[in-house]
């Protein structure tokens, strides 16, 4: 009696090839991925392993959009940077399991976003945060967080939170840290940095305490440290993460020259880029300056115009009135976006318009508005960057 073999499918040869299934995988957009993890363990456990998420995006992503707190209704807002990906925003909501209060995102860091709940703001501290409650680390790409102890407490009594700010760098390590700035139990005027590892999912001091006039609620991931800006002192303080020690960069402000002034309008990071830009109290021309991978000196980067965009929000008379009027609120730089491809554009406010400003070619394009009550100075909005990070436990 003859036999006859049943020969296997081409997707069968396929999904036992790991290799060539995983050149395959990579070039599927995430969306897809997120999908084929339901078709088998084996396939889960491919597309969520961290050599896998480091092949699928070598280097670090640009923010495909941005979220903005929506202080009516306890949302968040969405603005489309990824004109190719107009897809829906991964929530409008953040709420956690054993939570039940909605929550305030701190930082967005290479995908990932620190959120917080029960957050008590101190408006006599420049917004700095004096408590916070629960803490989770969230993947909106992936849908998938995990939960941190509660940062600033000593021997049981919880102290002022004046910032708390993302580590995660994929390309080095699938575990990612936090660090925390106190206030110090030895004095309030002093500040004691705590750091969290998921590795160990534990908090400690990290080195004496300090004094800073740096707007501590406001950091920057880059380079393996943490930047804050001290508008007292116009220098960046960091502090690098690995190596658990603070340094200084001095911002380089142009000296009054009689007629108008320099003045901060943002600090970012971008696939792995710092970037500062400031602009003048009379005009709409900005200066983007570039950190050196050292430290050593900023660079020019651009130097652009936003007149016209300014003009395109102030029909007639009210265009000059407007942009002769001195202040911090003749525009509100929310991001600034580099490509893979060498491209750059600012994400800008003006009037509650938002505009795409090409740093390349000085072109511009309206995006999005506002609603009636419009956003207000100070504002910011919290990168969204795709990513496949799946949390891993402590050690």
């Amino acid at each position: 009696m003859e036999l006859h073999r049943t020969l296997p499918t081409s997707s069968e040869v396929i999904g036992s090839m790991e290799d060539l299934l995983i050149q395959i995988l990579i070039r599927l957009p995430v969306k897809s991925l997120m999908r084929f993890k339901l078709v088998s363990k084996n396939w889960k456990s491919l597309i969520t392993s961290p050599c896998f998420s480091l092949q699928y995006n070598p280097g670090r992503n640009p923010a495909i959009g941005l979220f903005y707190p929506d202080w009516e209704s306890s949302s968040f807002g969405y603005i489309h940077l990824n004109f190719q990906n107009t897809t829906g925003p991964p929530f409008r909501e953040l709420k956690f399991p054993e939570d039940p209060y909605p929550v305030l995102i701190h930082h967005s860091c290479n995908g990932l976003l620190l959120c917080c709940s029960d957050v008590i703001f101190c408006f006599d501290c420049s917004d700095e945060i004096s408590a916070i409650g629960k803490c989770f680390i969230y993947n909106p790409t992936t849908n998938c967080f995990t939960k941190l102890p509660r940062p600033g407490v000593v021997n049981g009594i919880p102290k002022s939170v004046r910032g708390m700010n993302l580590a995660f760098d994929p390309t080095k390590s699938a575990f990612h840290k936090v660090v925390c700035v106190r206030e110090s139990e030895l004095a309030p005027d002093l500040r004691q940095i705590e750091i969290y590892s998921s590795e160990s999912d534990e908090w400690r001091a990290s080195g004496e305490p300090f004094k800073s006039h740096a707007i501590i609620h406001n950091g920057v991931y880059w380079n393996g440290s943490i930047h804050w800006i001290s508008y007292a002192d116009f220098e960046v303080l960091f502090f690098n993460v690995d190596e658990e020690r603070h340094g200084k960069i001095p911002i380089p402000i142009e000296p009054y020259d009689g007629h108008r002034l320099q003045k901060f309008s943002y600090l970012g990071e971008s696939c792995d880029h710092l970037h500062l830009v400031l602009n003048y109290d009379i005009g709409a021309d900005v200066i983007v300056y570039e950190m050196k991978r050292d430290r050593s000196e900023w660079f020019v980067k651009y130097r652009v115009d936003l007149t016209a965009v300014v003009r395109a929000s102030f029909p007639g008379r009210a265009y000059f009135n407007y942009l002769m009027g001195r202040g911090y609120d003749k525009f509100n730089i929310l991001s600034l976006v580099r490509s893979k491809k060498e491209s750059a554009f600012l994400v800008l406010v003006v009037s509650r318009k938002v505009f795409l400003f090409n740093l390349e070619c000085n072109t511009f394009e309206e995006v999005y508005m506002f609603g009636d009550a419009g956003i207000g100075y100070p504002y910011r909005a919290y990168e969204y960057v795709e990513s496949l990070h799946m949390f891993r436990g402590p050690a």
